[in-house]
């Protein structure tokens, strides 16, 4: 049994509809669907999500949305319209619009683009509409109940061969509606498929799957067809987004793979995501590469540091109290360089290196600005014998100066910070030696 979430792309229009309606006819394994809002039809359109937070931005500053409200009932109705069934979601609309002027949350607002959608989907094919806020459940701070919310799914489920299930928002017990971070339907579907105890979990969008490298950076990179779990959160913590990270969770626990497919290109077998790579004939020493600009490293220079009980966590210590999170904590003996962010170091730079100066009283500290890291990502990284060497090898060979390395405890990536200058050099230099080879 398949559970299949499609993203606002693949719902932009009624044409887009029919696509995914064909798509769920092709295997009647598919029995469960999860939808986002619609989505953009063209480069300058704008969202129905977009839309409805900024009619509901619109009544907290005292002005009138109707304009919003226009032009989100024009899309509704080009789309049921287009599916020969015209009307059929007016009366939900129009009460979703009174309750925002009424001074609904914005949360409520942000959901109804997935409700009004799922609701539109499952008239139009004569299927079971699980609203999410009675399934999905949110404590009232804002934080998913994954417990009662697999149990809840899980009994909703059980009475429905097939179902519509509108994703990225559900509710907490006394009804309030509360929202995932956006993209968040692929968490919804994740949800679902482990609550369901699927054999696979698809993730429908616009692209057809996971690339080796960036494409904007190394235009022709190959397509990954088989990514572990662990090598897909290596990967997308350095900036490969293409799955919201939180669905990752639900669908590993419970061993299920994720299926990454192209709503546009449908006979394209995506990517596969599953907890081991046993099924695959050969391992590559590279998976995927990724990198990302806008780190800093601050560099504390004492001599003897090393023996001086809780160096370390005094500087830890200053950086929790700014609420600076570190990256990367490379040391040496007389020295200790904390990675951080750099927009993290906004408005508090000054303050981060006095407090330094008075905590542990170094020789010398400063900040460099101007990092990029660059992942190299790989279960087999590790199972062959010169990997670090090739990797150096293909980065100095293009005059690229290597500002720091580690490697990951997990023996899953080897990690390397360049200027910000040689990201995309590096990046190609590396797909060169390790994928195109």
């Amino acid at each position: 049994m398949i559970v299949a979430k499609f993203g606002g792309s693949s719902l932009a229009d009624a044409p887009r509809f029919r696509q995914v309606r064909d798509i769920l006819a092709a295997d009647p394994e598919r029995r469960y669907v999860v939808l986002s809002a619609p989505g953009k039809r063209f480069d300058d359109d704008v969202k129905i999500t977009d839309l409805l937070l900024l009619a509901h931005q619109d009544v907290a500053n005292g002005g009138n949305p109707e304009s919003r409200f226009d032009a989100i009932r024009k899309r509704y109705e080009e789309i049921s319209e287009g599916l020969g069934v015209p009307g059929c979601v007016c009366s939900e609309m129009d009460a979703v619009f009174q309750a925002i002027q009424g001074g609904a949350s914005r949360d409520f607002a942000a959901s109804r683009g997935e409700y009004l959608c799922g609701l539109l989907f499952s008239r139009w094919l004569s299927l079971p509409f699980l609203d999410a806020a009675e399934a999905v459940r949110f404590h009232e701070d804002g934080r998913l109940d994954d417990l009662t919310t697999g149990e809840l799914l899980h009994e909703a489920l059980l009475r429905h061969p097939t179902a519509v299930l509108p994703g990225f928002y559900g509710a907490d017990s006394q009804g309030a509606i509360h929202v995932f971070s956006r993209g968040g339907s692929d968490v919804s579907g994740a949800l679902a498929a482990a609550a369901a105890d699927a054999d696979l979990y698809e993730n429908w969008t616009d692209v057809t799957g996971f690339r080796s490298a960036d494409p904007r950076i190394v235009p022709d990179a190959s397509y990954i067809s088989f990514l572990t779990y662990r090598e897909l959160r290596e990967l997308s913590y350095m900036g490969a987004t293409v799955l919201h990270e939180e669905a990752v969770f639900p669908v590993r626990r419970a061993g299920i793979p994720t299926s990454i497919r192209n709503t546009r290109d449908p006979l394209h077998p995506g990517t596969i995501i599953q907890s081991s790579n046993r099924y695959q004939a050969k391992v590559p020493a590279v998976t995927g590469i990724a990198g990302k600009p806008g780190f800093s490293v601050i560099v504390i220079e004492k001599a003897r540091m090393n023996d001086e009980v809780g160096f370390g966590r005094k500087v830890l210590s200053i950086l929790e109290e700014l609420r600076i999170s570190f990256e990367h904590l490379p040391t040496g003996i007389d020295a200790l360089c904390a990675m951080v962010p750099t927009r993290s170091l906004e408005g508090v730079r000054e303050q981060v290196l006095a407090r330094i100066e008075d905590a542990v009283h170094p020789d010398h500290v400063s900040v460099q600005d101007g990092i990029a890291l660059v992942a190299c990502v790989g279960a087999g990284l590790f199972k062959q014998h010169g990997t670090i060497a090739r990797l150096f090898t293909a980065v100095s060979e293009q005059g690229i100066v290597i500002r720091t390395m580690f490697q990951a405890p997990s023996e899953l990536s080897i990690i390397i910070g360049v200027n910000e200058a040689d990201l995309s050099p590096a990046v190609r230099s590396i797909y060169d030696a390790f994928i195109r080879n």
